[in-house]
């Protein structure tokens, strides 16, 4: 059991090593020293807590936006907040339009602290702003694989967050022995261990938003206001995850879904082909044809 102990305890301290690697880049923003930083990692790992968390016990102005973005929409929020430190939380369509990763490179390519000209132009118009700020973009996928993604991403520090299932467990178990909104240690413990063994069924990475929510399912339980066991509801929530697909309404959206299970899958393990074609749920033929592109893209950025 001590050894059991000792294995978790490892665990945590290199999971919170990772936490302190965002922390890191968030200060080197807040103090400075780089204009800006990608952070991108697998959901459900406190990538965005943590950024949040840092910068509101930081002195420094900071927005947050989380919401479908229109490159005018981003121009008209970095006018709003010229010396704001910007979140980016996961909005992909800013990532997969030219327009918007070019403001975003006006934004980021000079010396921290000094006015950068960002300006969108219209049919009618010039607008310019002069942006002393600084952008912070968190994402569940790298940036894609072209010249202007990379141009980009030579603008910014880069950190890639991928704690292990072994990590985000015993995470999980640090957190279950501070309790929850009412509920005890021993309660949040018991829900700790029974997310870890059904997601591992489930056959899904551990993430701790749905420890969150299967906290709050114990607890809608134990306070009278479900008939069903928590158990249940932890678990159809569950299966209700691992089942639910993605569906591209076109070939060409099809390959492109494709092409970013099999970019996650060769981040998630890099040299083990065998796990690489499990982690993308994809057949090997259709693997391999993916990753051919992949590869090729990559080659040709």
């Amino acid at each position: 059991m001590s050894n059991q102990n000792s294995i978790n305890d490892q665990h945590i301290q290199t999971f919170e090593a990772k936490l302190q690697l965002i922390r890191d880049r968030v200060s080197s923003v807040i103090h400075g020293y780089h204009t800006g930083a990608y952070l991108v990692g697998r959901p459900g790992t406190s990538k965005t807590y943590t950024v949040r968390e840092h910068l509101e016990q930081s002195d420094v102005p900071w927005v947050y936006q989380n919401a479908r973005m229109t490159p005018m929409g981003l121009f008209s929020f970095i006018a709003d907040h010229p010396e704001h430190v910007i979140v980016l939380d996961d909005i992909v369509s800013l990532f997969k339009n030219d327009q918007a990763m070019q403001l975003m490179m006006a934004g980021l390519d000079g010396t921290p602290g000094t006015a950068r000209v960002v300006t969108y132009k219209s049919k009618d118009a010039e607008q310019r702003v002069l942006f002393t700020g600084a952008i912070i973009a968190i994402s569940n996928v790298p940036l894609r694989c072209d010249p202007l993604a990379r141009a980009l991403g030579s603008r910014v520090v880069m950190l890639e967050h991928e704690p292990s299932d072994e990590e985000v467990g015993a995470y999980i178990r640090l957190l279950a022995t501070k309790g929850f909104d009412g509920l005890t240690t021993d309660e949040c413990f018991q829900v700790s261990e029974f997310l870890i063994s059904e997601t591992r069924e489930n056959d899904m990475r551990l993430d701790l938003r749905h420890f969150n929510k299967a906290l709050r399912d114990f607890r809608q339980h134990k306070d009278g206001h479900a008939k069903t066991s928590w158990r249940d509801l932890v678990r159809t929530s569950l299966k209700r995850l691992a089942t639910e697909p993605v569906v591209p309404t076109t070939k060409k959206e099809e390959k492109a879904l494709h092409r970013d299970l099999v970019r996650k899958a060769l981040l998630e393990f890099p040299n083990d082909a065998k796990a690489q074609i499990q982690a993308s749920g994809l057949k090997s033929s259709t693997f391999y044809a993916r990753r051919k592109e992949v590869l090729a893209e990559d080659k040709a950025a």
